[in-house]
């Protein structure tokens, strides 16, 4: 029962933290309406459709070569996205 319920977590978690970290960018997004943070939630929602597609159907996935490429591309796409929002914010920000 523990291994069932130990796999079950292990495909929740990254499901969660991508809802949880969308959530931020939303949140962040709706303060600032800063182009970056479309980008970098442009980059989480593909990377969450990649994770939605492993956990239904990791056959498929296993299959589809050009996924794993394109799940790093995603990643890429919202890291370049939040730097881009860091950047933007730190240049805005007032030096004390």
């Amino acid at each position: 029962m523990q291994g069932g319920l130990f796999s079950g977590l292990q495909l929740a978690a990254p499901i969660v933290v991508t809802l949880m970290v969308l959530t931020a960018l939303a949140l962040l997004w709706r303060m600032s309406r800063s182009v970056w943070l479309i980008v970098a939630i442009a980059g989480e929602i593909a990377a969450f459709a990649f994770n939605i597609v492993i956990v239904i159907a990791p056959g498929v996935a296993r299959s589809m070569s050009p996924l794993f490429p394109l799940w790093t591309i995603a990643a890429l796409v919202f890291a370049g996205g939040l730097l881009g929002y860091a950047i933007e914010t730190s240049k805005n920000a007032v030096a004390p």
